[in-house]
């Protein structure tokens, strides 16, 4: 009876240090100063030091020294200690600023003043936040379509006056969109229509019968008959995505590159079959591959290297290789079916079919 209390006093006792240690895990390399540099993310930083770098906020919280800890600064410099209770902290040592001389219209020395570093390259993410969208079939299909332009051309530029094929479009600012690709799941059911930013479009007064009149401008890419108008709606900055944990129980795929590539890596956008139902915008997953399953023959071969034909009659067992994590991504714009995320980590490069699931 004694040594069952003294046993359940050790594990109550050890319980807390070993739930903080499941949680935050300081790399090997870890290193013991790190000073801010032009460009560098928190995410960045926080992967020199933690396995986890979403956890990054948990070994700044008991900093005194940084009271926000979005607001590190170029110059700043990090150091990594261990508290009295054995939890890994960073401490802050700030950065001086560096005083400049403004020759013009006087002579005189101000401080140069610095923006925080971003946790995430949000700029390598903008550009699929508010423009690039997943619509249903229905809602793409109801969408006004540009028919021509009054000179019979086929393809459109900045300034043009295009022709759109619905009656008293209410005036204002549009987005011009393009199908840009259908999106399936693993087992081929369709998830949604990924449409593609290509300009923008000002709705005029004049009324027409069964059309309307809209003036095309920064275009990016020739704009054609069949491109579809949205209504602009207000733009939503990306980096109010601050609230960062790990997924838990979802799990899906990868199952496209918003720019179309076959293969991705750090920074690449991705889609992945998991919609609002099940996931939230912040959410970390793990991506894991299958490598190429090898026949267990004389020589030995991947099964892809063989013909079709070659396999049926290759003696040997295909030996199937295990799903190994080969990086993460981070969950930024949620829809219906899919979300759009960006790999924040990739050890190789990353398939179309990759599964995301807990990191």
């Amino acid at each position: 009876m004694f040594n069952n209390l003294l046993r359940l006093s050790l594990v109550l006792l050890l319980l807390p240090f070993f739930t903080y240690a499941n949680v935050i895990t300081l790399k090997d390399s870890a290193p013991k100063t790190y000073v801010v540099k032009p460009g560098d993310t928190l995410w960045d930083i926080s992967n020199l030091f933690l396995h986890k770098p979403w956890h990054w906020p948990q070994i700044w919280r008991t900093n005194t020294q940084i009271i926000n800890p979005h607001l590190i600064f170029p110059g700043d410099q990090l150091r990594l200690s261990i508290n009295a209770k054995g939890q890994p902290i960073v401490d802050l040592i700030r950065g001086e600023q560096k005083p400049y001389i403004v020759r013009s219209p006087s002579t005189k020395q101000v401080l140069k003043s610095q923006q925080p570093i971003a946790v995430l390259p949000w700029q390598e993410i903008q550009p699929y936040f508010n423009h690039e969208l997943v619509l249903s079939e229905q809602e793409y299909a109801d969408l006004p379509a540009i028919v021509g332009n009054t000179k019979g051309t086929e393809y459109f530029a900045n300034g043009d006056l295009v022709l759109v094929n619905q009656e008293a479009l209410p005036m204002g600012e549009y987005r011009v969109v393009r199908k840009q690709q259908s999106l399936f799941n693993q087992n081929g059911e369709f998830l949604g229509i990924h449409i593609r930013h290509v300009a923008q479009g000002q709705a005029l007064a004049p009324e027409m019968p069964q059309q309307s009149l809209v003036t095309l401008s920064s275009a990016k890419l020739e704009v054609k008959r069949g491109d579809r108008l949205i209504k602009e709606l207000a733009a939503t900055e990306v980096e109010s995505v601050t609230n960062i944990t790990a997924a838990t129980e979802q799990r899906g795929n990868i199952i496209a590159d918003v720019s179309q590539y076959q293969l991705s890596g750090k920074f690449s956008v991705v889609i992945i079959d998991v919609g609002s139902d099940d996931i939230a915008r912040g959410t970390v997953m793990g991506i894991y591959q299958q490598g190429a399953a090898v026949i267990d023959a004389e020589p030995a071969q991947y099964l892809d290297e063989t013909q079709t034909i070659e396999r049926l009659f290759k003696q040997g067992d295909v030996l199937p290789q295990p799903w190994m994590k080969v990086g993460e991504l981070l969950v930024f714009n949620v829809f219906s079916k899919v979300s759009y995320a960006l790999v924040t980590r990739s050890s190789t490069v990353i398939r179309k079919g990759a599964i995301v699931a807990k990191p």
